[in-house]
């Protein structure tokens, strides 16, 4: 088999990149030294990608609330003040994920940051995994997490920012694949025959069986879910964000 392309995972958050990642690293990708671990699950983020990406946002004088609001203007924002950065500490921390090749990069910031790591990896020899979710399944799940917001606002954010992933990819000529996170949990088989096409590997439904966490083959929310997220929505009606 030939030698895989690392992979960098572009995702807006609360996709399944987590899920996407530990996938990966069951074929071989380097996940870095040590990586993100939440209360109750390990995100698969490399702990120094994230904090370099981190670090971008504060030397570049970043304050925007990314994480809730989108605007097409945080890219350029960004990108006109990456030619003020330090390039070394970026460059050697790609040296390093090189000697470990091939690795998988997932942070919800690399949306953000990706086109000044452009700079210091081989785009010719990194494939890029794209995953988002359906929109109304993207809502329960936000106003799960007590993020209270209109299914439009919720709905225009994340389309945004996929929208600047889609736009680097295509422009940049680069090797990428879309994954709606609902179909990997309803059809694996159909997905994971996609990824392996990309990257070159041999992953099986089963790897994705060992790595996921919820019910495979159903989608996460269902009615009753819909009605309670629209119960905490009601509740919070008047700090939604819209």
């Amino acid at each position: 088999m030939d030698s895989k392309k690392n992979v960098v995972v572009l995702t807006s958050g609360l996709a399944g990149s987590s899920v996407l990642a530990a996938l990966l690293a069951r074929a071989g990708y380097w996940t870095g030294e040590s990586t993100v671990k939440k209360r109750d699950y390990n995100t698969w983020e490399n702990q120094e990608l994230v904090r370099l990406n981190r670090k971008i946002l504060e030397d570049v004088g970043f304050d925007q609330d990314w994480t809730m609001t989108f605007d097409r203007s945080y890219v350029d924002e960004l990108y006109s003040g990456f030619d003020g950065l330090d390039e070394s500490l970026y460059a050697d921390f790609a040296k390093q994920c090189n000697e470990r090749a091939p690795w998988v990069w997932k942070d919800p910031r690399l949306w953000l940051t990706i086109r000044f790591w452009a700079r210091f990896i081989d785009l010719s020899n990194t494939a890029f995994l794209l995953i988002r979710r359906e929109p109304l399944q993207a809502w329960i799940s936000t106003l799960n997490r007590r993020q209270i917001q209109t299914f439009a606002h919720c709905r225009k954010y994340r389309d945004g920012i996929y929208n600047t992933i889609v736009e680097f990819v295509r422009g940049n000529n680069l090797t990428y694949y879309e994954i709606v996170y609902e179909d990997l949990m309803v059809t694996p088989n159909r997905v994971i025959d996609g990824i392996n096409q990309c990257l070159n590997t041999e992953l099986m439904a089963e790897d994705f069986l060992a790595v996921f966490r919820g019910k495979a083959f159903r989608k996460q929310h269902g009615a009753l879910d819909l009605l309670k997220a629209l119960a905490i929505y009601l509740r919070n009606h008047n700090e939604r964000l819209k």
